[in-house]
């Protein structure tokens, strides 16, 4: 899809429910409000057009902070788009993802073998279920194009086993039976011949190489003609 089916404007979404919207990032929180007021209140510079660098203070009874990630690319040396390796963190970041992908898979189709690696950047990256989507978004592709016979598809990631990402695992129901996420992801994994690389901490990233350390303290380097590997994610630069 390009970014036009997946980007649309929010104001006219919450216009229809009743909620009256700001289109702004957030600078400061006041929790206990200030020497005007002692209600809390939240800081705010307005991002829409025709209104930025508006300032405005909000008032409020209750607050729900949610603020989303700073994508902490800098964690990693060479680390993200403006390093070697690619992203779908953002829209944009994505399309720059399938550009590069479609020039492995025209690559493939021209006889020339591909190493491609999808994953976590970082040892402390925590969004797992982005690059498991991701990995096999691409093994889905590179049949889709008939070349997956010449590419290796490598998924490198901190968790110490498949499925359990972060959050030690799950069980669930499949066909009537408890599933381990463990298994379930096991089995798709081979079914799907996508080499897995378990407990990985990405320290650094040259044109073409990955350098990581395994949980036994071993350090190991893999080859890459794609690579799409997840920052860690960290709080934004909020003054309370």
């Amino acid at each position: 899809m390009s970014k036009k089916h997946v980007v649309f404007p929010l104001a006219p979404v919450y216009a229809r429910q009743g909620i009256n919207s700001r289109q702004a990032k957030a600078v400061a929180i006041r929790p206990d409000g200030d020497e005007t007021d002692a209600r809390g209140a939240v800081d705010i510079v307005h991002t829409s057009p025709g209104a930025e660098g508006l300032e405005e203070q909000i008032r409020d009874d209750y607050l729900v902070n949610a603020t989303g990630p700073r994508l902490k690319f800098a964690a990693t040396e060479g680390l993200g788009p403006d390093g070697h390796t690619l992203s779908v963190c953002t829209a944009d970041h994505a399309i720059q993802a399938a550009a590069a992908l479609r020039v492995s898979i025209e690559r493939m189709r021209g006889g020339q073998p591909q190493t491609l690696a999808v994953g976590m950047g970082h040892g402390t990256c925590t969004c797992k279920g982005a690059a498991f989507e991701y990995v096999f978004n691409v093994d889905h592709e590179l049949r889709e194009a008939g070349v997956r016979d010449l590419a290796r598809l490598v998924y490198l990631t901190n968790e110490a086993a498949l499925g359990d990402f972060g959050v030690d695992g799950m069980t669930f129901e499949d066909h009537g039976f408890q599933t381990s996420s463990e298994l379930w992801a096991a089995s798709l994994f081979r079914e799907r011949n996508v080499e897995a690389i378990l407990g990985a901490h990405v320290n650094r990233v040259e044109a073409g190489v990955v350098h990581y350390e395994t949980l036994d303290g071993e350090h190991h380097s893999l080859g890459f003609d794609f690579a799409m590997l997840l920052p860690p994610f960290g709080g934004v630069p909020l003054a309370a």
